[in-house]
């Protein structure tokens, strides 16, 4: 099994246990937090059947898809629920809702426009097991050391070395950086 399912199934186990412990204590310090996280775990390790994998053969970049999936599921689910969207967004002038399409274009755009202000304690949670995003003067010092840029066709070729070493790097933040270069 690889690291990053072997982080979720201890988290799991041990949540659970502070779970039960709050229960018996009849305490609720903490028990919101258990089941929180719980959830959100128990959601990603289900999720594995989507990508084809048993969670025991899932690798750590199928769960960094699953991680991110989840997050834009809850995000999504966040326009709703805050009612950043709602019913009179989805119906045209002429009183019918709008078709799929233009509904997606409408949920990416809320989502691009509230960014990172659109969050919840699962959102937080699946994030906390998300690698750490690189620094641009990290990935700059890397590119310069590791990469020769002129043996590219073009600039935006060297982005698959640089995704592959900076996992969990957001892409249009490397296409920036490049684009400077």
């Amino acid at each position: 099994m690889f690291e990053l399912m072997v982080k979720l199934k201890k988290d799991l186990v041990s949540v659970m246990q502070d779970e039960i412990l709050c229960k018996k204590d009849k305490t609720t310090v903490g028990l919101d937090d258990a089941i929180f996280k719980k959830n959100v775990i128990r959601s990603i390790i289900s999720m594995c059947p989507e990508i084809g994998k048993k969670p025991s053969n899932a690798t750590d970049e199928d769960i960094l898809k699953l991680l991110k999936r989840y997050i834009n599921q809850q995000r999504e689910r966040q326009l709703y629920v805050q009612k950043h969207l709602t019913e009179a967004d989805v119906i045209d002038p002429g009183g019918r809702e709008v078709g799929a399409q233009h509904l997606k274009k409408l949920v990416a755009n809320k989502l691009v426009e509230l960014g990172d202000s659109l969050t919840s304690p699962e959102i937080e949670i699946a994030k906390s097991y998300l690698p750490k995003q690189a620094t641009e003067e990290e990935i700059i010092t890397w590119i310069k050391r590791y990469l020769v840029l002129s043996q590219f066709k073009n600039k935006m070729q060297a982005m698959g070395p640089i995704m592959k070493h900076f996992k969990g790097a957001d892409g249009n933040f490397v296409k920036g950086i490049l684009l400077k270069m």
